[in-house]
C-alpha cells in the first residue's frame, strides 16, 4: 500500500485519480441490470476505480490493478521526446504527486517522473526570471499543481534578490529606545 500524507490536501487529491482495475472475484448485488435490480458482477469484469480504493483493493487480491493510461509506455514515450511540450494540467492537475504514489508499485513511473521534472523545472525558472510573453503563456497554464508552487517560490526568490541588489531589503533606523 502506498505511503500518504493523511493531512495534505493534495496527497488526497491526487489519490481521486481514477485507475482501470480487473475484478478477480464475483460480487453479488453490486451490479445492475438495467431493470432497477441488483445483478452479480462477474470475475475478470473490468472497472475503473479511485486509486486509493483501487490500491487497498488490489493488496486485498479483490482487484489487479492496472498501469494509469497516464503512465503507459506510449504516454512516457510522448512525455519523453518533448516533455515542455506537454500541458499536464490538461492530462492531471496533480500529475506528480499521483505518479509518487504509483512509484511505490511501478518504479519505473519515478525515472519517467524524474526525467520529465528535471526538463520542465528549468523552463520553469527560466520563466521566473524573465518575465512572461505569450509562449510562456502557454506553458504556464500546462503546469500542474506542483511545477505551479515551483513558478511561484522560484518568482518570489527572483523578487527578494532584486530588491536586495537594490539595496532595500534592510534599512538601519533609530531604535525606538532612543527616540525619547
Amino acid at each position: 500500500m502506498a505511503q500518504r500524507d493523511y493531512y495534505d490536501i493534495d496527497d488526497i487529491l491526487a489519490g481521486q485519480e481514477r485507475v482501470p482495475c480487473i475484478l478477480q472475484v464475483d460480487l453479488d448485488g453490486l451490479g445492475s441490470s438495467g431493470s432497477g435490480t441488483a445483478s452479480k458482477v462477474q470475475r475478470n469484469a473490468r472497472w475503473t476505480l479511485p486509486y486509493w480504493m483501487a490500491d487497498r483493493l488490489d493488496e486485498e487480491d479483490y482487484v489487479t490493478m492496472e498501469m494509469s493510461p497516464m503512465f503507459a509506455k506510449r504516454a512516457t514515450r510522448m512525455y519523453a521526446a518533448s516533455p515542455e511540450s506537454v500541458q499536464l494540467r490538461a492530462i492531471c492537475q496533480y500529475y506528480y504527486q499521483f505518479g509518487m504514489q504509483l512509484g511505490n508499485i511501478v518504479p519505473d513511473v519515478l525515472l519517467v517522473l524524474r526525467n520529465m521534472y528535471m526538463r520542465r523545472i528549468q523552463r520553469v525558472a527560466h520563466i521566473a526570471q524573465q518575465g512572461h510573453n505569450v509562449e510562456a503563456l502557454d506553458f504556464v497554464q500546462g503546469l500542474d499543481k506542483m511545477e505551479l508552487r515551483m513558478l511561484k517560490l522560484c518568482q518570489q526568490a527572483q523578487n527578494a534578490s532584486t530588491v536586495w541588489q537594490q539595496n532595500k531589503a534592510y534599512t538601519l533606523g533609530k531604535a525606538s529606545a532612543m527616540s525619547l
